[in-house]
């Protein structure tokens, strides 16, 4: 049993065992914590998951709703993965669950993850909750998070990512993704691609469930304009991609609730994603962290900056050694920015003796250095790549900030 917090925690992202769902589910079940609570929500995808769950708690919190959400992983602290109407569990209440199931997580073997999800449903078991927004892991159909049974489900897009968990080729990754279509359900997507499309209309047609597309928006100037049914909204200081993931949080909104459009316009605009083209002050200048972690993602960050019409950009970058970063470093370097590419402390991390030099690819060991460097040459710098290595630079980010201020 544990008396501090960071014990615990510690003790908790230290457990990687390795179990099937079914498994998981038997301990649930064990512990008689519900998989089926009221109005769940499950969203899945590439990129753009956890910008879809804030949105989609914004607009229902703005409407009276009261929500919780589960997103992953974390990028300020363990407790930001369990929610309530955007205010994560509390020390106090985190250490009582780690402790109340101590003993099945030694008996049963629990991954980190697992543990995750077994205290979100056993904490939002114990609450008076209108909405429950779960965001999966990795992939879908053996996620952890779908033991749930919602009342929704969503995907944002498929692309490649994780590849050495969910399989080699889209089609594969497809077949996982989609495995959260739960029968006689309802299910969302803002994916675009045809072929992708196409399939997810085959599992829905298998399943008995009603499938929804939020159709392409086109957006081609800063700021980003776009409408929703009769709403109009306006999104500053935001990446591109955002005015996808809002219109599918919307489009969901509208299934299960009245929208009033005054509230909605409010709660998508007011509402920010930390991580995903976040400004924040460093010394006499700004910069900008995203959490582009693949190449679908790296995509979207160069159109923002396309759009945006941002010049002598340069960027900082690291990422862990199982994405495709030379895929990444080729998009980047391509479209003309100086690329910073660094390391940082996780064992997973790149390798950055196997990268040999480059144009404009400047090698550094410390990010710190990058940054220093970046912004006396005047950049316009964008930190991005791993959302452990963004967690570690932006906490770095906002620490000077604070000695300034002092």
């Amino acid at each position: 049993m544990f008396t501090q917090i960071e014990e615990a925690i510690e003790y908790i992202e230290s457990k990687r065992n390795k179990r099937d769902i079914d498994s998981f589910r038997e301990t649930l079940n064990k512990c008689h914590i519900l998989m089926k609570q009221k109005n769940m929500i499950h969203i899945a995808g590439t990129n753009g998951k956890g910008s879809t769950v804030n949105y989609l708690r914004s607009v229902l919190n703005a409407h009276g709703y009261k929500v919780g959400t589960f997103t992953s992983p974390y990028l300020i602290c363990h407790n930001d993965r369990i929610r309530v109407d955007d205010e994560p569990i509390s020390d106090e209440d985190l250490l009582m669950y780690i402790n109340r199931y101590y003993d099945v997580i030694e008996e049963d073997g629990l991954s980190m993850f697992e543990i995750d999800v077994l205290i979100m449903l056993a904490y939002f078991q114990s609450l008076d909750l209108d909405y429950r927004i779960i965001e999966t892991g990795i992939g879908g159909l053996n996620d952890k998070t779908n033991v749930i049974d919602p009342v929704v489900s969503a995907i944002t897009n498929i692309g490649l990512d994780h590849q050495e968990q969910l399989g080699d080729n889209i089609y594969d990754i497809i077949n996982e993704k989609m495995g959260i279509i739960k029968p006689h359900q309802m299910f969302i997507t803002s994916e675009t691609t045809g072929t992708i499309l196409a399939r997810l209309q085959e599992q829905c047609d298998a399943q008995g469930a009603r499938m929804y597309v939020v159709p392409e928006y086109q957006v081609s100037r800063y700021p980003f304009h776009f409408r929703y049914r009769d709403m109009a909204f306006t999104l500053n200081n935001q990446g591109i991609y955002q005015v996808t993931n809002a219109r599918l949080a919307l489009t969901i909104a509208s299934k299960l609730i009245t929208l009033d459009s005054v509230k909605a316009t409010s709660a998508i605009e007011n509402a920010s994603w930390k991580g995903r083209y976040e400004a924040l002050p460093y010394h006499e200048t700004t910069v900008e962290i995203d959490g582009a972690h693949n190449v679908p993602g790296i995509e979207a960050l160069i159109q923002t900056l396309r759009v945006k019409n941002e010049e002598n950009v340069s960027i900082i970058f690291s990422c862990l050694k199982d994405k495709n970063f030379d895929d990444m470093l080729d998009l980047m370097l391509k479209e003309g920015y100086t690329v910073y590419l660094t390391s940082f402390n996780d064992e997973r991390a790149i390798d950055l003796s196997t990268f040999k030099p480059r144009p404009r690819l400047v090698i550094v060991n410390s990010f710190i250095e990058a940054l220093n460097t970046a912004c006396v040459k005047k950049s316009h710098v964008v930190i991005t790549g791993s959302l452990h290595f963004i967690s570690k630079v932006r906490k770095y980010l906002i620490d000077q900030n604070k000695s300034l201020i002092k």
